[in-house]
This record gives structure tokens, C-alpha cells and sequence, in this order.
């Protein structure tokens, strides 16, 4: 269920963290990727996944550089939205982004999306959050793709009970 899925994940994470990250942090990229964990590509009650980096800019990048795009990254939950995909596959899929895509220019663009959302919510806890995922945002690419090169590797190991 999705506790199990946020848990399993915080689990990870938590082990990776460097120094200077809240555990609010660790249970907010946890979350992200239980989420998307539990969340289909063709799910239509949410905005869906992109499938790759290239769709994260078209979706999210693209649309903002015209004058009828900009209104909607004004909006705090879609900028959101926009910095945990980006989260998700810079971090996650980290390891097979590496030979296609500058991964530190894609970390600076989803930094900018958690910063610029947190901006546009100003004060309270929401904010905050945002402000400091952003902040550390390529610390968190980095252990998000820690946990994925983990959780590959042991599926080779044999546990024994």
C-alpha cells in the first residue's frame, strides 16, 4: 500500500542522506517516489509522468518560454509537480541518463523548479520544504540513484531468514 511504498523507500534514503538534510526532506523524496512508484503512465486523475527528459522540457520548459506559458508555471503545485519528475528521473534513472543528457544542467532545472515553487508560496512549512529540497536537489539526484544502483544490485543477493 502506500505507506509500505513511502516506507520502503524512506528506508533507503534515509541510510544515504549527507549531513544537512531534515528528515522532512528525506519523507518528502521518499514520498515522490512512492508516488510515482504506485502511479501509471496513463493514469488520467493526475497529471501524468513524462516518459523521459526530453518531455519534462517540452511539458514544463518549452511551454513557459511563450507568453501564454508563463502564467502556468506561476503555479506553485504544477512547478511542483515539474521538479519531482525531473527528481525522479535525474535521481532515480540516474545511471542511464548519464551518457545522454548533461545531468548537472538537469539538476539546475529541477532545483529551479522547487525553488521557483517555494517562491510562489512565500511563507509556512509547504516553503520551506520546497526551498530546502531545492537547495539540495543534486544531493538528492545522487541519493536517489545511490538507492536505485542499490535496490539493482541486490536483487543478486540471496536472503536468507
Amino acid at each position: 500500500d502506500a505507506r509500505q511504498a513511502l516506507m520502503f523507500f524512506y528506508g533507503y534514503l534515509e541510510n544515504g542522506v549527507v549531513l544537512g538534510a531534515t528528515q522532512a526532506e528525506t519523507l518528502y523524496v521518499a514520498s515522490i517516489l512512492a508516488h510515482y512508484a504506485q502511479t501509471s503512465r496513463s493514469d488520467t486523475t493526475c497529471m501524468p509522468l513524462a516518459g523521459n527528459l526530453y518531455e519534462v522540457l517540452d511539458n514544463f520548459v518549452l511551454p513557459g518560454l511563450t507568453a501564454e506559458g508563463a502564467s502556468g508555471l506561476q503555479d506553485p503545485e504544477i512547478l511542483e509537480v515539474a521538479g519531482s519528475q525531473m527528481l525522479l528521473l535525474v535521481g532515480f534513472f540516474r545511471d542511464q541518463m548519464r551518457k545522454r543528457h548533461n545531468l548537472e544542467w538537469y539538476d539546475e532545472i529541477g532545483s529551479g523548479f522547487f525553488g521557483r515553487a517555494s517562491d510562489r508560496l512565500r511563507h509556512g512549512k509547504k516553503a520551506n520544504l520546497l526551498r530546502q529540497v531545492a537547495q539540495h536537489f543534486p544531493m538528492w539526484a545522487v541519493s536517489c540513484s545511490n538507492m536505485s544502483r542499490t535496490l539493482r544490485e541486490e536483487r543478486y543477493l540471496l536472503k536468507l531468514n
